[in-house]
């Protein structure tokens, strides 16, 4: 066998391999006494026709087999040869047969990239001091106040701040534009309801039916009617009124909790705690901006163009749970490509930063880290663990989430290591 390997795009390398002739002959001959056993010629007893015989009326399948068996050896022997590690699946092409039976065929394969791993110890990051303000709990006591507030039928005309309940269609030039809505729940508040015009139905009343003529925003999810006035027909079914308690023991008493005093204590310690964990957060985004200005090499094509794949996926997924149509995801996945490829490169290249990080810190991810995250992923779905356990078992998603711990564990070490300034908590 004989390889050249020569570099392509990004981490890409191309092998070109050439079986010669005395390997790919010994192969041919063995494939061909396989089928001369296994095949019945009329005329002759299985597994006794002549060999000739075999040869015209198989060869082609022989050779097939012949590639099957002999490429992806001489694959691996050409990545051992040249000490490749490849981190995608090659790309075979051009496979070709010479006159005197020599196999020649091209494997491109995107390898690891070389990281060259600069000083990630004493890493300077800003984390300034948090707190929490008596006014930060009196928006999270306004906030629980609202979720536990109670409507209340009337039997009056709505007043501004009410709730009617609507049944509501658009129309454009009378066509209309939209599916029926029922049961719409709209606020008499100009500032709080959809497209501004929750004030118009303020004055109507249980079974009243009224046209609002609304100037659609240029953000309206269907852009072809962006710009458009509208004809927004409604009908109210009936009226709600917003009570909302005031914030003493009763409101306490309402959530589980003895006192108010109690109430706003453990909205403090919960804010503060999620105000650490953000900032936390803003400071490993500040180590990954910082890994990924100092660590520019090559990267493997594939995995930018697979990540950038999942993000796009992920953009139209979106999208279409929010009930746009079809051709506007694609015309917004498209003003996205440009970004979406610059957020698969980062993604990539942090991903190789911090494997390298990692095997220099002898960083890894437990069997009971795994079954941890595992257990906390059931909880939050209502699953059992050993359910859980048994799906991600059977999908091979195990390793990715020991890769994602790893990942994490690494972020964790580098912001141990990292020099915090500004003022601490």
């Amino acid at each position: 066998m004989k390889s050249k390997i020569k570099k392509a795009e990004g981490t890409s390398q191309e092998i070109r391999i050439t079986l010669l002739p005395a390997t790919v002959n010994e192969a041919l001959s063995e494939a061909l006494s396989d089928i001369r056993a296994a095949v019945t010629i009329p005329g002759f007893r299985k597994g006794k026709a002549p060999e000739d015989i075999i040869r015209k009326k198989h060869l082609e399948d022989a050779m097939k087999q012949v590639k099957q068996r002999l490429i992806p050896m001489a694959y691996q022997k050409a990545l051992d040869e040249h000490g490749l590690n490849p981190v995608s699946y090659p790309e075979i092409s051009e496979i070709s047969v010479g006159a005197e039976g020599a196999i020649e065929f091209t494997a491109k394969v995107d390898s690891q990239p070389n990281v060259n791993t600069r000083k990630y110890k004493g890493i300077k990051v800003s984390g300034e001091k948090i707190s929490i303000s008596d006014s930060e709990v009196d928006e999270a006591l306004d906030r629980i106040r609202n979720m536990n507030a109670e409507f209340l039928d009337l039997d009056r005309a709505i007043e501004k701040g009410d709730y009617g309940i609507c049944d509501i269609e658009a129309f454009i030039d009378g066509k209309s534009i939209s599916a029926k809505r029922e049961n719409v729940w709209v606020e008499a508040n100009k500032e709080g309801s959809m497209l501004a015009m929750g004030e118009e139905l303020c004055g109507m009343k249980g079974g009243d039916e009224k046209d609002i003529e609304v100037t659609l925003p240029e953000g309206y999810p269907d852009k072809k009617y962006a710009g458009e006035k509208a004809i927004f027909h409604v009908k109210i079914r009936g009226v709600k009124e917003k009570k909302i308690s005031p914030i003493d023991d009763g409101l306490a008493k309402k959530i589980g909790k003895d006192t108010i005093v109690q109430v706003r204590e453990e909205l403090s310690s919960q804010l503060l705690e999620r105000k650490a964990e953000n900032r936390k957060v803003n400071m490993k985004n500040q180590i990954m901006e910082y890994l990924l200005k100092k660590h520019p090499f090559s990267l493997p094509v594939s995995m930018v163009k697979r990540q950038q794949e999942v993000l796009m996926k992920r953009a139209g997924d979106e999208l279409k749970q929010k009930g746009m149509d079809e051709a506007v995801i694609n015309e917004y996945k498209d003003k996205l490509k440009d970004s979406l490829e610059k957020e698969a490169e980062n993604k990539v290249r942090l991903y190789f930063i911090l494997d390298d990080i990692a095997g220099l810190e002898n960083i890894s991810a437990t069997n009971n880290e795994v079954d941890e995250w595992l257990r906390n992923l059931a909880t939050q779905y209502n699953q059992s663990f050993e359910n859980v356990k048994k799906y991600y078992e059977k999908n091979d998603l195990i390793g990715g989430v020991r890769e994602q711990l790893r990942e994490d564990k690494t972020l964790d070490f580098l912001l141990a290591e990292a020099v915090i300034t500004g003022e601490s908590i």
